[in-house]
């Protein structure tokens, strides 16, 4: 079968001037951003990432490879979108796979954002994010899903609903595997970018090592902690903060 595209758009703005692309948390799909389209400015188109076998991908195979998974998010933003500027936001496994893919980008393609949105998860490098990643390999179901309400990693409702989570499982555990292949040595600094880094984090969640993003721009970097939890940016008071904060660097 052949793959679709993993770009979501909902809300199609021709004339805009910039793109903002949202990478998806582990489990997660792209219609969650797609929505944003509608409450930013016409200067912003928005596009939401779909992994395979996601939402509008479902009949496609899961994907376990980084390098099969950003390769294909690289060739798509380099080779479909234009040359219009664009914007990176990621939030958990989100924030990882969005600062993979603008070194592929920017070492292939010689492109790069204008400016990196992370969110909730600590840079690739921190020996933090390196302790607390599970390889679903290593260890069972039940004690992967042991792992994910530990970190607070998943949102409540998909927990409280056996069926539910039986359905999202493989994709759980397709992303965790990802991340778990996606390593760099703690004492290494990852290559940097040009562009400015801002950081979102839920007050409540589990402590994220923003000061090793810091190592990872020749730009300014931003922090700003929400109220919240893991899944802070699910609140529409936060979510209005957060687009606020995007329009305000990007105004039309």
């Amino acid at each position: 079968m052949a793959s679709q595209s993993p770009m979501n758009c909902r809300f199609p703005r021709p004339d805009a001037t910039h793109r903002l692309i949202c990478f998806p948390w582990a489990g997660g799909g792209s219609n969650f951003y797609a929505a944003w389209g509608k409450d930013l400015a016409p200067n912003i188109e928005v596009h939401g990432i779909t992994l395979r076998g996601r939402e509008s991908r479902f009949r496609e195979e899961l994907c376990t490879s980084p390098q099969e998974t950003l390769t294909e998010i690289a060739s798509t933003i380099a080779n479909e979108l234009g040359d219009k500027p664009f914007i990176f936001f990621g939030h958990s496994l989100g924030s990882l796979l969005s600062y993979e893919t603008a070194v592929l980008l920017r070492k292939k393609y010689s492109r790069q954002p204008e400016h990196m949105y992370l969110s909730g998860g600590s840079a690739p490098h921190s020996d933090n994010r390196r302790k607390k990643t599970t390889d679903p390999a290593d260890v069972t179901d039940e004690e992967f899903l042991k792992h994910l309400k530990k970190l607070g990693g998943m949102p409540p409702e998909i927990l409280a609903n056996q069926e539910v989570l039986s359905l999202f499982l493989p994709a759980l555990k397709a992303d965790f595997t990802i991340a778990t292949r996606i390593q760099y040595d703690p004492s290494n600094v990852p290559p940097l970018l040009p562009c400015d880094f801002t950081f979102f984090d839920g007050v409540d969640d589990d402590d994220h090592d923003y000061p090793k993003w810091k190592e990872l721009t020749e730009g300014s970097f931003t922090l700003h902690r929400l109220p919240g939890d893991h899944f802070y940016l699910k609140d529409t008071d936060n979510q209005k903060k957060m687009l606020t904060c995007i329009q305000g660097d990007f105004p039309s």
